[in-house]
């Protein structure tokens, strides 16, 4: 009973699988401090608003770039290699952070720096990781595995955001002035992103893909045959139909999200209540450690009803509860809210990954990894201006309405059509 409820928590890895845990920690440790630190290096800086835009925009076509290549490319180039060549761009990114100051020098090394600005993973790595975790483990440990895989870098997220104090320190030591204790925070995030090459390096040939038995590869296949109608899995020729399904709902939940961000949200905390910036850190404080909670119960609810219904109703919760939050007049009940909603939010970020993984075949994994995370990506770079734009033109929580009815529109979507389809452990 013990060792059941423990390999929940800590499930059964082989060595490919521990070496992506250990880097993603790595990487989650500089998008921590990055995502946070960036925004204040640019004001140093004096850039516009425009131009800081510019910088940011650029770090998202980046990740976009990265996994288009990985869509297509990514297990022919090598999952290894890419995730080896990913890393030291990484590292240099740091470096050449650190010794230029022009907007369009920024904006070109953001392309290619394979960073973040948002604090989540938004790359190629994210991909790729999730291609090499689904065949480390068996398949009643997979949703197991990336719950502990989030949780993990949530952890270490959160310690590389108390770095951002680290320049203070830096200057009261050595003396140095404001740009130059900046400059050097990206040395140590170059040396952090350095590590990540020798631990990816420790990936085995079994991290590769299996070899296809699809005849053109996952995404070129000209036969449109649909889930198998069992709902006992995809067959072969089915992969191509799932994984545009899948790209498109995900995508549309990636639109309804991006009304919402925690930009935004703690934007609408301080307009609407007047509230200090230590009582909004103390109410997103108190929500991420929620947020760890929700996805560790991610696992044991798929195990009971399901990885489809888990990421559905889990989702319509948060929904619910956020559209009530947007409508509430008083400061305790909205807070109440949303503390609801971030207990349950997570829920289907380790279900979503399993899911896609488990539905397709193998060889199909970096294909459908890569193809739904572009969509996610490509979709939340146009949502943060609409989401201004709404709550200018009509009330400051419409945005927060909005982007929760399309996520429940996308709820009912993905039940609909893929409520029947189970994955291998579910069958």
């Amino acid at each position: 009973m013990l060792a059941r409820h423990a390999s929940r928590i800590v499930p059964p890895l082989d060595r490919d699988g521990r070496v992506v845990m250990a880097a993603a920690a790595l990487r989650s440790l500089d998008y921590g401090f990055l995502a946070i630190f960036l925004g204040v290096y640019v004001t140093v800086l004096d850039f516009t608003a425009f131009e800081a835009g510019l910088v940011f925009s650029a770090i998202m076509a980046g990740g976009s770039l990265s996994n288009a290549v990985a869509s297509w490319r990514g297990d022919s180039i090598g999952r290894r290699r890419m995730l080896v060549v990913m890393a030291v761009l990484m590292g240099l990114g740091g470096v050449m952070y650190a010794v230029t100051s022009s907007v369009v020098a920024m904006m070109a090394i953001s392309v290619f720096a394979m960073t973040t600005s948002t604090g989540g993973d938004r790359t190629a790595f994210l991909t790729l990781d999730m291609a090499v975790l689904a065949q480390t483990t068996q398949d009643r440990h997979r949703t197991a595995v990336f719950t502990l895989y989030n949780v993990v870098g949530r952890g270490t997220k959160a310690i590389g955001a108390l770095m951002i104090a680290a320049p203070v320190v830096i200057q009261a030591w050595t003396g140095l002035d404001e740009i130059a204790s900046f400059k050097a925070m990206f040395w140590a995030y170059a040396v952090v992103a350095f590590a990540g090459v020798a631990v990816y390096a420790l990936l085995t040939p079994n991290a590769e893909a299996p070899r296809a038995p699809l005849s053109n590869g996952p995404l070129d296949e000209d036969e449109d045959a649909d889930i198998d109608a069992s709902g006992n899995g995809p067959t072969p020729g089915s992969a191509r139909s799932t994984i545009w399904r899948l790209a498109a709902l995900f995508s549309l939940d990636a639109f309804g999200g991006g009304l919402k961000v925690s930009a935004f949200l703690s934007f609408w905390f301080t307009t609407k209540f007047d509230l200090s910036i230590e009582t909004i850190a103390a109410i997103f404080f108190v929500g991420q450690l929620l947020n760890v909670i929700s996805l560790l119960l991610a696992a044991p609810l798929a195990g009971r009803i399901g990885l489809v219904a888990t990421m559905v109703f889990t989702q319509a919760v948060a929904n619910i509860v956020m559209i009530l939050m947007a409508l509430s007049g008083n400061l305790w009940l909205a807070v109440t809210f949303f503390m609801a909603r971030e207990l349950t939010n997570e829920m289907d970020i380790p279900t979503r990954q399993s899911y896609s993984m488990a539905i397709v075949p193998p060889e199909a994994r970096t294909a459908t990894a890569g193809v739904t995370n572009l969509g996610r990506t490509l979709a939340q770079t146009v949502t943060p201006g609409i989401a201004g734009f709404v709550a200018q033109t009509l009330t400051l929580g419409a945005p927060i309405i909005l982007g929760s009815a399309i996520k429940l529109v996308y709820n009912g979507l993905l039940y609909g059509m893929f409520g029947k389809v189970k994955a291998p452990e579910e069958g």
